[in-house]
């Protein structure tokens, strides 16, 4: 039985999967959600108070970790759970990157990658990919400028006041992230989403790049999301076609939900199928043969 090793994105742990995952049980699959280093383990009393100066001068959990520590992670996770059978790499958001990284260290573990409206770069540094035309519409940014709290370099992450937003702080954040969801349902991806992420835009430690190798090797699947405000879907497009030049021979299968970035984990039934599909589809790929055909771009 084929399991499905899931990598979050930012602000998610492990828990961001479960709808998904029962999806996918219900389905017959067997997954692993991981959390990666750093996260999962709860909220500070200071941030969950809003005792903001205190929560200001905290230590991050995440100070000091490297793309390298996050790769080792996923991949001695992806060691131990290859015991029972094959395995497919899943990445949404910046979880791309370090699936992308443990890809280029285990691809002989791995069976697949499937990337969901994740970052994938090939020819520059994942920061620079921010900078493109393609992603000038994001409306991420903008609606967490106003909630970041702390100096990221003198703290060693990026930490964001969620509980802290206001009622036209939290509307700019739920367009950019969920627009589909009510204010009740994203007031729960606010009480759940972590306050400190990865310091990585700017860092060359995370330059990580997409091995040519590796992507004419491994079957792998892109899910744009359609209506996607965070990650523009022109975005989404960049990484697809910088990862086509690249393996010309074994390009991505791509498949388009219309959802926004979070919006499919509140109804994963479109996200599930693909990966349903993948199974069928993609497993008869035979990693022998990198000059198998590419079934038809959904």
């Amino acid at each position: 039985m084929i399991t499905f090793v899931l990598v979050h994105g930012s602000g998610g742990n492990a828990r961001t999967w479960s709808t998904l995952q029962q999806e996918l049980a219900l389905r017959g699959h067997r997954t692993l959600a991981i959390d990666l280093p750093g996260r999962g383990a709860g909220f500070t009393e200071a941030y969950y108070t809003q005792d903001l100066e205190t929560f200001a001068a905290e230590p991050s959990p995440l100070a000091g970790t490297t793309l390298a520590d996050l790769a080792e992670h996923v991949t001695g996770l992806i060691r131990r759970v290859r015991e029972h059978g094959p395995v497919v790499l899943v990445g949404h958001s910046f979880g791309g990157l370090p699936v992308t990284a443990a890809a280029t260290a285990a691809a002989d573990l791995l069976d697949g990658l499937v990337y969901i409206a994740a970052q994938c770069p090939v020819d520059r540094a994942p920061g620079d990919y921010l900078a493109l035309p393609e992603w000038s519409t994001s409306e991420l940014l903008p609606a967490t400028a106003p909630l970041l709290v702390a100096d990221p370099a003198r703290l060693g992450a990026v930490r964001v006041n969620w509980r802290g937003a206001d009622a036209g702080q939290r509307a700019a954040l739920r367009a950019a992230m969920c627009d589909e969801l009510t204010d009740e349902q994203f007031l729960q991806v606010v009480n759940a989403s972590q306050p400190d992420d990865y310091f990585w835009h700017t860092d060359p430690a995370w330059d990580v790049r997409a091995s040519k190798e590796v992507f004419d090797r491994l079957p792998h699947t892109y899910v744009r999301l359609g209506a996607d405000r965070s990650m523009p879907p022109a975005a989404q497009d960049r990484y697809i076609a910088d990862a086509d030049a690249l393996s010309p021979a074994n390009p991505f299968t791509v498949h388009t939900v219309d959802s926004s970035h979070g919006g499919f984990f509140r109804s994963p039934e479109s996200v599930a199928e693909i990966l349903d599909q993948f199974v069928s589809e993609r497993m008869a790929y035979s990693l022998n043969s990198p000059q198998a055909s590419n079934p038809s771009r959904r």
